[in-house]
């Protein structure tokens, strides 16, 4: 684990061994419920929280499902809706079926709501502001709390809400930071994963070269909205017609370490060659009632950063996790090498087993588990591994196929060991496959390189296929607690539905 994270460039680390044995090949590509009217609400001057920031000056802007802090507070059933200026709940909350809360201070101040006051104790936050018409409480007029319910019950009047902060809910790296393994990589097409980040999650390409290897077209990036990928923004850019592709994968870390498309690698056949980018219409799915587009990724098609920050080299500890289709929602998923995602070499060629650190998913030439795959494993370079410390083209009982339609896989490891951790993306528990020593091909350490990688191998191998929803690496080994939070948190987040 990391005590501290220094900002730093991984230097490339040009690992030129030569892959002679079919094991060796294993990196080669061989082959609101409705809104409550409650009252008329003060007219207040002010808006109560224009977008993802919510303005008055005492509470604090609420998650994606709170509002505020506590939402605008209720007065007498209905409350004021934060005495916050020119950014208080104009309307205030009203309770849950409140006459109505008074606005802003400076709002006149609604009629005492009587029936179930929501009114609270603090704030006016609310997502976007409008009068709290969202699944939660709030007078239907004014404007305090896009999806707020007004705070606790509670007939005392209101402080002023203050300024908000970004309205996000708790993600996978949120957890990672308060177990001290923060994460250095996270993407996803389907929703913000740290409550903190406000950039976009992807950039997508119209128009350019068909098949497009990252070059022309025009560019736009795409945002969450309510912590979700904005789908008819990515719609409305891309059109019905003509080719859109996913450009970049932004880093929701903070280090910036984006992926775009893959260059050609050291290997044979099309892995030689630079990597197209995947298409950004093919694979529209739903996650807790939002629409949005999967990134499925066809052979020949992969995305890199050599260029990273604070990504662990040598032996240092690192987590893995990844959501993905499993073959219960796309048969014959991941064949062949290599469909990862994880810590890999910083100049498209091949390296020594332990050079690479990245989680699996498919079948090949390998290790496997039971039933006929696919399987979550890891590529260590030289060998694709289901657990186990000899060869790599051992069998793990304790190791299932990813039959589910959402696959959920863990790789985690330090200086001598790995594991290997599995589940159902959508409901059950995490199946510990393997938690032991490393392999002895490594020669008793890691020499991991510190660039990541997505959908290829570490020569770019790129002869599998595989559906990308969500993945982070994190700095530091996540204990199995941590694991199983993340799990619960991506169950939760209900992908299919």
């Amino acid at each position: 684990m990391k005590s501290s994270l220094v900002l730093r460039p991984v230097n490339a680390l040009v690992l030129s061994a030569l892959v002679v044995s079919a094991v060796a090949a294993a990196c080669s590509p061989e082959y609101d419920a409705e809104p409550n009217t409650a009252g008329a609400g003060g007219t207040a001057p002010a808006t109560g929280g224009a977008g993802p920031m919510t303005g008055g000056s005492g509470g604090t802007a609420g998650s994606v499902t709170s509002g505020g802090a506590g939402g605008a507070t209720g007065g007498t059933g209905g409350g004021t809706g934060g005495a916050g200026g020119t950014t208080g709940g104009a309307g205030g909350v009203g309770g849950a079926s409140a006459a109505a809360g008074t606005g802003g201070a400076g709002g006149t101040g609604g009629q005492a709501g009587s029936a179930n006051p929501v009114g609270g104790s603090a704030g006016v936050g609310g997502m976007s502001g409008s009068g709290g018409s969202n699944p939660a409480t709030g007078g239907s007029a004014g404007t305090g709390g896009d999806g707020a319910s007004g705070g606790s019950a509670g007939s005392m009047a209101g402080t002023g809400g203050s300024g908000g902060s970004v309205n996000n809910s708790e993600g996978p790296c949120d957890i990672y930071e308060d177990a001290d393994v923060p994460c250095v990589a996270a993407y996803s097409v389907a929703r913000v994963l740290r409550s903190a980040y406000t950039g976009p999650l992807y950039q997508l390409r119209r128009g350019g070269p068909d098949p497009n290897t990252g070059s022309g077209g025009e560019l736009q990036d795409i945002n969450a909205v309510g912590g979700f990928a904005d789908k008819a923004a990515h719609d409305a850019f891309c059109g019905s017609t003509g080719t859109c592709t996913f450009a970049t994968l932004y880093d929701q870390s903070g280090r910036g370490n984006n992926l775009t498309v893959a260059k050609g690698g050291c290997y044979e056949g099309t892995a030689a060659e630079d990597d197209y980018e995947s298409d950004a219409k093919r694979r529209p799915t739903t996650a807790g009632g939002h629409d949005f587009y999967a990134l499925y990724m066809d052979k020949h098609e992969g995305y890199r950063d050599n260029q990273t920050m604070d990504m662990p080299t040598g032996q240092e500890e690192q987590g893995v996790y990844m959501v993905a289709e499993g073959s219960g929602k796309r048969q014959g998923a991941g064949c062949c090498c290599c469909w990862n995602f994880g810590n890999a070499s910083t100049d498209n060629c091949y390296g020594p087993s332990g050079q690479m650190n990245a989680l699996f998913l498919g079948t090949g030439y390998w290790g496997k588990g039971t039933g006929s795959g696919p399987w979550f494993m890891g590529d260590f370079e030289a060998g694709v591994w289901a657990g186990g410390t000899g060869a790599s083209n051992a069998t793990n009982s304790m190791l299932p196929s990813m039959t589910m339609d959402y696959a959920f896989g863990i790789l985690k490891s330090h200086a001598s060991n790995y594991a290997i951790r599995v589940g159902n993306a959508q409901s059950g528990d995490l199946t510990t496959a393997y938690d032991g020593g490393i392999p002895t091909a490594f020669n008793g350490r890691w020499t991991m390189a510190g660039g990541i990688i997505l959908g290829i191998g570490g020569d770019n191998s790129n002869s599998s296929d595989g559906t990308f929803l969500e993945g982070a690496i994190t700095a530091g080994r996540p204990d199995d607690a941590t694991d199983d939070l993340v799990f619960r948190n991506v169950q939760a987040l209900g992908y299919g539905q």
